[in-house]
């Protein structure tokens, strides 16, 4: 392994000063002392989920990757999304997701829920399809909308107000039609696990899109990062916090290890000069572009 990204290591608390201190997930507690001791490097970047640093790795988006690997999707479909499940907790204004790591789901979920939804989706030219772990929706129309990404609200708060684009309200009354069904219906699959709340898309691309060539094995105990070119022996792996005692049993760092979270993410090298100082603030950060130019060098992605 020559590269260890860690989706969720840096930690932000709620109304925290942009210059203050990140605080690391209390997963790496047992790394920590490796970790302090090396040079770090500060980008600002976007979040992104396992799925999504690797789209945004290989200059993709994160719909593609799937795609390629469905043979269920329609041959009129013009565009297709990620579609995420997720769990609601409601607040007295708010409502807060379940972090994506703690909501399990399988492929007998996804055929359920397939079954569940495509009568509704059908009356919008939309179907909704398994793609092992993962799910995706097809639609007959390119909806213009660009709602967050999965991993700015995992976690987070629900978004009250429809996003960017025209079909903006369109996109959201259709998620809310998605939830109204759900909250109406039995869940066979989901005894003793949390329950189904809703849905939300994101990642689409065209269906007219290629994927790049040559794409990089990944080592991964993300369901749906699975399901893409992953291998035990690959040289990038990409994880959340919470699986990297188990991909890290020896214990021992690679050359190279990627801390993200809350907007930025910390690029930590061997030095030859130990480091001093443990706190966790962003210095000096540069913009996302040279932090994937950095990692495309490291894991050979072109």
């Amino acid at each position: 392994m020559k590269l260890l990204l860690v989706t969720d290591a840096l930690l932000a608390g709620e109304g925290r000063d942009s210059a203050a201190p990140f605080t690391l997930h209390p997963a790496l507690d047992g790394i920590r002392t490796q970790l302090d001791k090396r040079r770090r490097q500060w980008f600002r970047c976007a979040n992104h989920n396992p799925l999504g640093w690797y789209a945004a790795l290989v200059g993709t988006e994160p719909a593609a990757l799937l795609a390629a690997r469905c043979t269920e999707l329609p041959a009129h479909a013009m565009q297709v999304w990620v579609a995420s499940p997720y769990h609601a907790m409601l607040g007295r204004d708010t409502v807060r997701l379940l972090p994506e790591v703690d909501f399990p789901w399988g492929e007998e979920d996804s055929i359920w829920l397939c079954n569940e939804l495509n009568p509704l989706l059908h009356q919008d030219g939309m179907s909704l399809h398994p793609c092992e772990d993962a799910l995706l929706l097809a639609s007959k129309q390119q909806l213009d909308v660009q709602p967050a990404a999965f991993a700015d609200i995992a976690g987070h708060l629900l978004p009250n107000r429809h996003p960017a684009g025209r079909d903006g309200g369109r996109l959201m009354r259709l998620l809310s039609e998605i939830q109204m069904l759900l909250h109406s219906s039995s869940q066979p699959t989901r005894e003793g696990k949390p329950g189904l709340h809703g849905l939300w898309l994101w990642g689409a691309c065209e269906m007219s899109c290629e994927l790049p060539i040559g794409l990089p094995p990944v080592a991964s105990l993300n369901p749906v990062l699975q399901s893409l070119e992953h291998d035990h022996g690959a040289e990038l792996t990409i994880t959340e916090a919470e699986h990297l005692p188990a991909l890290l049993a020896s214990g021992v760092l690679p050359p190279a290890v990627l801390l993200a979270g809350a907007g930025h993410a910390v690029l930590l090298q061997k030095s030859v000069f130990p480091r001093l100082g443990k706190d966790w603030k962003a210095q000096s950060p540069a913009h996302e572009s040279e932090l994937f130019l950095t990692l495309r060098s490291l894991t050979h992605v072109t």
